[in-house]
């Protein structure tokens, strides 16, 4: 009917003048809104609501893409902790409010073509469309964006709640041309049941080399995290002094775990274990505190020790958050990264595929970290590996060092170490020096530290003060002079 309102209007004034025209213009629309011409113009024009289509769909969609292409996709599974408790304390209704709002804030950050899908009661999972420059780098920057954008707070029910989310991400480059949705969806998943078994918000990037447990392991992962819960995993430290000086250069932290009943385990017994409950990171952050908190001591007790060594897993090196909760640490005690070392097993970085292994490592090493290749000549790690990540120093294995003094295979395997780290400007550590002619060889082929029962068995903090305070005393030189004219 208002199609026509341009012509009534003109045959009003033609009859009737300007009133009747200014009466028409304004009498037709009010009757067309009364009769409910309005509602049922809007009704006619509103298309019907598209339903979403099931994620497995779009995934499949988006890997067909991809594969077509030549790009890439991936796999965000999302988990709140909170929402529960939201819906506990206010009701169904508070919840579903939540969810939306947090829905919201994950497409603030993706881009259009992204597609975000509810999985209740506390999950989310984003596809990210097919595209180029889909790296890992990429992918773990929109994780921390996520992350951020999700732990601002809530206005439910009248009041601020905060939420945090761990996230597991798959990266359809991790897979064949085969792969299938199932399967890729399942992966991201995998990723981030490792993410939400560390008992903190965090990020998981799915790799091959994840493994799901069984029944019983997961009984044991649960005592593992009871142990954790409850402090029984402790540090000990192992003094390394230099080899021509007779300094102490650093101290390297150790796990022990003081079990109730089978009292002091070391890590040979629990790590292959606390690895599959996908607890190392958090023993490598109460390792991390417990080693700094000692340096500190030992700094306000007059103590040198100018470094302290904490080891990383290769599960501490694949997560993306691991730069920035180090720095968090250095900044929490004032302490410089330089003071820092970490170590690294040699069979991590020799089969490290992972792309976020090197990435955290040139991280560490830019924010001022020493990086410790540990049991070097153990894990077969060539040459450009070594060139390949950003290596400070190299800890030769116990193997290469024990009865050294007696035979000349080892001694020249030595000198060859000694020889490819000198033309590679790395510093040395010998690792298990027992006796005085090992340490005399050491000394020698001009190996720069050593570590070993020779200076010391691992001890607790408190151990290693009055360790330190005797030695300090023994190498005064006032006192060093007093004893030779008593010799």
């Amino acid at each position: 009917m208002l199609a026509f309102l341009p012509a009534l209007c003109l045959v009003a004034f033609w009859g009737g003048g300007e009133g009747f025209l200014i009466f028409s213009a304004l009498a037709v629309p009010l009757i067309y809104a009364l009769a409910g011409g309005f509602g049922q113009a809007s009704r006619m024009a509103a298309p019907p609501a598209v339903p979403n289509p099931p994620v497995e769909d779009v995934a499949r969609e988006f890997l067909s893409i991809a594969r077509h292409n030549g790009q890439s996709t991936a796999c965000f599974q999302v988990e709140i902790d909170g929402l529960s408790d939201i819906a506990q304390r206010f009701g169904d209704a508070a919840a579903d409010e939540a969810r939306c709002l947090l829905d919201a804030r994950l497409q603030s950050v993706l881009r259009d073509g992204d597609r975000v899908f509810h999985a209740p009661p506390a999950q989310f999972i984003v596809l990210v469309a097919p595209g180029y420059r889909l790296r890992l780098d990429a992918l773990t920057e929109l994780a921390t964006r996520l992350r951020r954008a999700l732990d601002e707070p809530l206005s439910v029910a009248g009041t601020s709640r905060y939420v945090s989310a761990s996230i597991g991400i798959a990266s359809s480059l991790n897979f064949g041309r085969n792969v299938t949705a199932q399967r890729w969806l399942a992966s991201a998943n995998q990723a981030l049941e490792e993410a939400v078994a560390t008992g903190t918000p965090s990020t998981r990037v799915w790799s091959d080399k994840q493994v799901k447990p069984n029944s019983a392991q997961k009984d044991l992962h649960k005592a593992i995290r009871a142990a954790l819960d409850s402090g029984e995993f402790q540090a000990v430290f192992q003094p390394q002094v230099g080899v021509l000086s007779g300094d102490v250069t650093g101290m390297e932290a150790l796990a022990r775990w003081h079990h109730p009943q089978k009292g002091v385990i070391g890590p040979a017994g629990f790590l292959h274990q606390m690895s599959e409950s996908g607890q190392m990171d958090r023993l490598g952050q109460i390792m991390l505190t417990q080693a700094l908190n000692a340096l500190i001591d030992w700094d306000n007790a007059g103590l040198t020790v100018p470094a302290v060594s904490v080891n990383l897993s290769q599960a501490e090196l694949r997560n993306p958050d691991l730069p920035e909760r180090i720095g968090v640490e250095l900044d929490r005690t004032g302490l410089t990264a330089k003071r820092l070392v970490i170590e690294v097993l040699e069979t991590v970085v020799a089969q490290a595929g992972d792309d976020i292994v090197r990435r955290n490592l040139v991280a560490l090493r830019e924010l001022g970290c020493r990086i410790d290749l540990d049991d070097f000549g153990t894990g077969h790690a060539s040459i450009t590996t070594l060139q390949q990540f950003p290596i400070s120093r190299v800890k030769i294995d116990r193997s290469f060092i024990k009865d050294i003094d007696r035979r000349n295979d080892k001694r020249r395997m030595f000198a060859a170490i000694m020889a490819m780290t000198e033309e590679l400007t790395l510093e040395t550590i010998g690792e298990g020096v027992e006796t005085l002619g090992e340490h005399g060889i050491l000394q020698e082929l001009k190996c720069g530290h050593a570590q070993g029962f020779l200076f010391a068995e691992p001890g607790s903090a408190v151990e290693m003060s009055r360790w330190l305070a005797d030695r300090q005393e023994q190498r005064d030189p006032a006192r060093s002079a007093v004893l030779r004219r008593v010799r």
